[in-house]
């Protein structure tokens, strides 16, 4: 508990310092040279909220990511943070709590938040996505809405830490695409997601330093 609570008071310092932001995205950044056109641009960008939470067990750090449901109007089947669309009258963050309590069943309450990373825009669906990091003290209960949730996993920060950039390919508005994605628990973990994983990423690189 104690190494949890260290990396937890330097990440909460680190994330409130300058980011690796852009860069880290630039890493696993699908690369739409062949001029795809998205219907969407950041000026009219839909606000949006994930939460990366980290709780310990066992001596070791983990985070949490869902396999959403094909039944989802957007990123459908896809691995992903639990999160959503910003309802009228919350902020960022309560979007980032609620939408965890939903998918999860994680209750908000007994998370604590340390501070949010580089916002990104998803041009496929039109979302600026804010990623919100947060931990809770153990191992929580975790319920999943079967509706808009198919499977939890759990994540060892050090399987993050240890992955190297894969590359897949994919057809995305008909064209062929390399897609950078991190192999997780035997997933494939590829666009906005794997964009905040990497600046999370580069982030406990810099802790280290």
């Amino acid at each position: 508990m104690v190494e949890f609570e260290k990396f937890i008071f330097h990440l909460k310092k680190r994330i409130n310092t300058n980011l690796p932001g852009k860069d880290s995205h630039k890493k696993m950044k699908v690369n739409y040279s062949e001029k795809i056109k998205f219907p969407y641009s950041k000026n009219e960008a839909k606000p949006a909220a994930v939460l990366l939470l980290l709780y310990p067990n066992n001596s070791k750090i983990y985070f949490y990511l869902t396999k959403r449901t094909e039944s989802l109007k957007y990123h459908k089947g896809q691995i992903s943070l639990p999160g959503g669309s910003k309802e009228k009258g919350e902020t960022l963050l309560e979007t980032a709590l609620r939408e965890t309590e939903e998918e999860i069943g994680i209750n908000k309450n007994e998370i604590s938040i340390l501070g949010n990373i580089t916002p990104l825009f998803i041009p496929v669906t039109g979302f600026m996505m804010t990623p919100f990091i947060g931990f809770i003290s153990k191992r929580p209960l975790i319920k999943l809405d079967s509706t808009e949730v198919a499977a939890i996993f759990s994540v060892n920060i050090l399987d993050l830490i240890n992955n190297d950039k894969l590359i897949t390919y994919r057809q995305i508005k008909g064209k062929n695409l390399n897609i950078p994605y991190f192999s997780l628990n035997n997933h494939q973990v590829w666009g906005a997601t794997s964009m905040v994983l990497s600046e999370f990423k580069d982030i406990i690189h810099l802790i280290k330093q």
